[in-house]
């Protein structure tokens, strides 16, 4: 009896360090499952980490390019509006110059006026000679020539702009004018300074006072504002070309 029981004790602890032993082996098994999970988690997350930063040094890379051509490419427009402003400057001043824009200033505006100078001389003389009390071509081109020479920077006669192409001639009793034909009366305008170009007119024995002794009707006024629109007609050259030395 005594042998069966310590048999049993016997057969008892074996099977509890048995359980012990299995119990620790479960355990240490599961530990070590959790520590790969955890490891193996860690591993991905790390690589997924990398992969994200990789990604955003490519993007800040990307961005910096774009950045750059940006720049360059402002930079390179500023250079082209800079030049394309400079070219417009130079367009406006030429055509400016001649005459194929409209313009607005002070200035002086000359009346010439022949009619009541013939009619009073026919009635006390009975007679005149057209020819010493009408106003001729040649009477414009002084006028328009003087008022050059005083600086004046627009000139328009009856709304005619006066251009490098003007031709101001007699066409039997009337004047052409940039083709357009006109009798008396004139209306000559000027841009400048108003006080230099009246008196640099008013000169005694110049084109004005010569046309007052032949009994024209002159007249100058200064004028704070004058509208000269622009030469009307194309401006070509057939035989003219540009030379480069």
């Amino acid at each position: 009896m005594t042998k069966t029981k310590g048999t049993k004790i016997t057969i008892g602890i074996i099977c509890f360090l048995l359980m012990f032993m299995v119990t620790w082996q479960i355990r240490t098994i599961s530990v070590s499952e959790s520590e790969i999970l955890r490891l193996k988690n860690e591993n991905e997350l790390r690589d997924e980490v990398n992969q994200w930063k990789d990604m955003y040094n490519l993007a800040m890379d990307k961005n910096s390019e774009l950045r750059s051509k940006i720049e360059e490419y402002q930079n390179a427009s500023s250079e082209s509006n800079a030049t394309v402003a400079l070219i417009k400057k130079e367009l406006d001043e030429a055509n400016l110059l001649a005459g194929l824009v409209d313009v607005k200033g002070p200035g002086i505006r000359i009346n010439l006026d022949d009619t009541k100078a013939i009619n009073q001389i026919a009635i006390e003389a009975g007679w005149y000679d057209p020819n010493v009390f009408v106003i001729h071509d040649s009477d414009l081109l002084m006028i328009a020539n003087e008022l050059r020479a005083a600086g004046a920077e627009a000139i328009s006669i009856n709304g005619q702009r006066i251009s490098s192409q003007t031709e101001i001639r007699c066409v039997g009793p009337v004047i052409s004018i940039n083709g357009a034909k006109y009798a008396a009366p004139f209306v000559i305008e000027a841009l400048g300074d108003a006080d230099y170009l009246t008196s640099s007119m008013s000169l005694r024995g110049g084109i004005l006072d010569s046309l007052k002794q032949a009994s024209i009707d002159v007249t100058i006024d200064k004028e704070e504002e004058i509208i000269i629109e622009r030469y009307n007609r194309a401006l070509t050259n057939k035989y003219a070309k540009p030379f480069e030395k």
